[in-house]
């Protein structure tokens, strides 16, 4: 029996001792790096307008001298003896001086991501108007009223521009609706 008892000491004393010479040690190890991260965005523009503009003329535009469509006045000279012609004069002065100008305020928004910006033209591109009954009257000129942007617009909140149309009505001899104008806007980016 001694010698089961030594056997079973000898047999757990080896398994104890290589247990602690043969187990590696345990450390923690780690490793970490950056990685750089790159993304490629598309250049983009969005251009957003109206597809009508519907403008009053006012009768104060067409010369303040008219109260709810009715105008008069004296000839200068006020007497006549039956030979003094009457003045030929029209009241409606800004009719004579050539262009009523109407303001748009906002006629168009751009969203772009260029760097450098965009530039917006605007064009009469068919400038006649006609009413009707057949009378006309004309887009003498479009004036941007913006300022080009000259860097990025971006893509959350737009650039938005409006317009002075100069309209010649001259040949307006109708009251009425005049249509079939076009106004070309126009986004460019550099």
């Amino acid at each position: 029996m001694k010698s089961k008892i030594l056997a079973i000491a000898v047999a757990a004393g080896t398994v104890v001792a290589g247990s602690l010479f043969s187990a590696p040690a345990h450390a923690q190890l780690t490793a970490n790096q950056d990685v750089d991260v790159e993304i490629n965005v598309p250049e983009v523009l969005f251009l957003r307008t109206f597809q009508t503009i519907s403008l009053d003329i006012s009768e104060a535009e067409l010369g303040g001298v008219t109260t709810g469509g009715v105008g008069q006045d004296y000839n200068n000279p006020a007497l006549t003896d039956g030979t003094t012609t009457i003045d030929q004069t029209s009241p409606f002065a800004a009719l004579s001086a050539g262009t009523i100008t109407k303001n748009v305020a906002e006629l168009y928004a751009v969203w772009s991501n260029n760097p450098g910006g965009a530039t917006i033209t605007l064009t009469a591109s068919t400038p006649g108007l006609t009413s009707a009954g057949g009378a006309t009257a004309t887009i003498a000129n479009v004036t941007n009223t913006g300022t080009d942007p000259t860097t990025a617009i971006g893509l959350q909140t737009p650039y938005v521009g409006g317009a002075d149309i100069e309209f010649d009505l001259s040949t307006a001899t109708e009251a009425g609706l005049y249509n079939g104008g076009i106004i070309n806007v126009s986004v460019a980016t550099p």
